[in-house]
């Protein structure tokens, strides 16, 4: 009989993602340009550089991590690098929600400010809407990150302790009925999710291929559909949704 989840050693999701890597597993990006395939072991290799990277600029264990990006190898590749530097990752949500781009800019400026976050890190084609205003976190293209940990003195990651009890995700509601509000979902409690979606799904890594077309920053999109796979080693294919900014 497999143990209970009250009864599994509490791990943080690096402590997951460092184990599956091991496992196997491939996750594929379609949607946006060509497809892109590359196994879990060299995405976990990437976000250990871009987390050196984040490193150099200050991120430290604690701190908040804003991101706002359409679905990609680089979005994914920083939000790992952001657990791993010891973040917690706030996911911004697209325009293609909102119903205006002045809606969209509004909500986005508001969300970074309630999330206290230490850095914003932004796809270039998204950069233009969020351009710094006095008071605002700093600012860095996902590329320009991507380019400086992949540089030939691409500063070293050096990991720090595992805090279960620390903040993963800052989870914002989706402001339908009120100003949104941050959720905090510490590593504790995200795994926990994670143990009991497997569970719940019967979930096979080597056998079963999850698909998503769900936005990051929506928890299901983030938690049930990229963090479950990346944690266990499952084959996913993860599209990028089409209407972004329709």
């Amino acid at each position: 009989m497999p143990p209970s989840l009250s009864s599994a050693p509490i791990r943080t999701l690096p402590q997951r993602i460092e184990t599956a890597t091991s496992i196997g597993g491939t996750v594929t990006f379609v949607g946006a340009g060509p497809d892109q395939q590359l196994s879990w072991a060299q995405l976990h290799h990437e976000a250990r550089a871009m987390a050196g990277a984040l490193q150099a600029r200050g991120v430290a264990p604690g701190d908040h991590v804003a991101l706002l990006g359409t679905t990609s190898r680089l979005l994914v590749t920083a939000i790992q690098a952001t657990w791993l530097a010891g973040g917690a990752a706030v996911i911004l949500p697209l325009p293609m929600r909102l119903g205006s781009v002045d809606e969209f800019i509004a909500q986005t400026r508001a969300r970074i400010r309630n999330a206290d976050a230490v850095v914003l890190l932004v796809d270039r084609d998204l950069a233009a809407f969020v351009e710094p205003v006095p008071g605002a976190p700093p600012m860095v293209l996902l590329d320009e990150l991507d380019l400086a940990a992949r540089g030939r003195h691409a500063p070293a990651f050096v990991a720090p302790p595992p805090d279960p009890d620390a903040l993963a995700i800052l989870q914002f509601t989706s402001g339908s009925t009120a100003d949104p509000k941050g959720v905090m979902l510490p590593h504790r409690q995200v795994g926990a999710n994670i143990d009991a979606i497997a569970a719940g799904a019967a979930l096979i890594p080597g056998d079963d291929v999850l698909v998503s077309w769900l936005p990051l920053y929506h928890d299901m999109g983030l938690i049930g559909l990229l963090t479950l796979p990346m944690s266990t080693g499952s084959d996913l294919v993860l599209g990028a949704p089409q209407d972004f900014l329709a």
